[in-house]
């Protein structure tokens, strides 16, 4: 009797030490020892899908589960599957998973470290977006494909280092990294997208290799504490907003293969002091240069047709600039707020000067203008203190025209001293 005793306490321990935690959801779906599955039985293959009460603390996930006396492989993250679940500490992925899903584990505030297997080769949008204590990732050494915003918000995030195999950093894949000190591009990279690194406000410097080609809209906007760049000389042009509210920058290195800089590409950046532009540059957007308050000094190049409307207002410590004599036209507030400049000299070349283009230059006493036919000027284009006090400098053969001119006229003091 107590032999068949003994022999069903033993069986009941084995049965209790290989027992697993199953609650059905569904026909296809339950929680297994915690983790939310879909299963296909078809295929004999299982998907990590969202818990209905979130996930938290320690997750493995196993390589295999069971159910209904199946072996079902894990070969999937759902898309969202750990998504908000602010109580994941840390996640175990098996190397049966094949394939992860967008956004699967955004928004997991507590997560502080992740391992994706190596044989994945393809990572989704979204992926850790907001996991605002992320600061450790390894990645596959042969990862190939990213997509957009994968770390966005990644506010303790401190260095990353790409794989050797990544050609493109997607638009948004640090945005709001406000930790971001370090980042390692390698030379397979060919193209940065918009907003990669925009709004990484701990980043001092970065170094962008030689094979990079094209670096996309507000790229860097807002990094407050970068100080220097340099970029490669395989780029064409500078996209607009690139450097917007950088407002440490103050040495930037553009080469002579840029021959276009977007809008509002250095507006707001405080700390710039000067910049020296080459001359392979054809085109300057509108407001590139907008509240530079600490520009002193540029060269615009000699091919440069247009200074375009705002492209230095309230740039307060510019000194003096020399127009090219390619210029036509000098657009609507293009100096406006300049309160340091103190002359200009207006090539023969110009045809118009737009509205406000000089207001509120309030040291402007000097106005040179080589062409004898009067340029096109509003009744806006100069403050009334430079019309007042200042001394419109012009050639004998064409004071008379100046002075008949219903706009130009306003000027008190006209010397033909040219």
């Amino acid at each position: 009797m107590k032999r068949i005793i003994l022999l069903t306490i033993t069986a009941l321990v084995c049965i209790g030490a290989s027992a697993i935690d199953i609650k059905i959801l569904k026909k296809d779906r339950a929680v297994v020892d915690g983790v939310s599955y879909q299963f296909n039985a078809k295929k004999e293959t299982a998907i990590v899908v969202k818990h209905p009460d979130d996930y938290v603390g320690d997750v493995i996930i196993p390589e295999k589960v069971e159910k209904d006396s199946v072996t079902y492989y894990v070969e999937e993250i759902a898309a969202g599957a750990f998504q908000g679940s602010v109580g994941l500490s840390s996640i175990d992925i098996p190397r049966t998973v094949e394939k992860i899903g967008q956004g699967a584990f955004a928004g997991c505030a507590s997560l502080r470290e992740i391992t994706i297997p190596d044989h994945i080769t393809e990572l989704p949008s979204d992926l850790f977006k907001d996991c605002a204590s992320l600061t450790e990732i390894h990645l596959p050494a042969g990862l190939k494909k990213m997509g957009s915003g994968i770390f966005r918000g990644c506010k303790s995030l401190e260095s990353f280092e790409f794989p050797a195999t990544i050609d493109l950093i997607p638009g948004d894949t640090f945005e709001g990294c406000s930790s971001l000190i370090y980042v390692n591009i390698p030379i397979s990279v060919k193209k940065i997208e918009n907003e990669a690194f925009a709004n990484c406000s701990s980043m001092e410097t970065i170094e962008i290799p030689s094979s990079v080609k094209e670096i996309g809209n507000s790229a860097f906007r807002n990094c407050t504490s970068l100080r220097h760049f340099t970029f490669p000389g395989s780029m064409k042009e500078i996209e607009a907003n690139m450097f917007r509210d950088c407002s440490s920058l103050t040495s930037v290195i553009i080469p002579n293969s840029i021959h276009e800089i977007g809008h509002d590409a250095f507006r707001d950046c405080h700390s710039l002091d000067s910049i020296s532009l080459p001359n392979s540059i054809k085109k300057i957007g509108s407001a590139t240069f907008r509240g530079c308050s600490s520009l002193r000094k540029i060269n615009l190049p000699v091919g440069l047709k247009e200074v375009g409307s705002d492209l230095f207002r309230d740039c307060t410590s510019l000194l003096d600039i020399t127009f090219p004599n390619a210029l036509k036209e000098i657009g609507s507030s293009a100096f406006e707020g300049c309160s340091s400049l103190q002359e200009i000299t207006i090539p023969v070349t110009v045809k118009s000067i737009g509205g406000s283009a000089f207001d509120k230059c309030a040291s402007l006493m000097d106005v040179y203008v080589m062409g004898v036919t009067p340029v096109k000027i509003s009744g806006s284009t100069f403050p009334k203190s430079t019309e007042k006090e200042g001394t419109l400098h012009v050639k004998r053969s064409g004071k008379d025209n100046y002075e008949k001119d219903k706009q130009w006229k306003k000027f008190m003091n006209v010397s033909a001293d040219m």
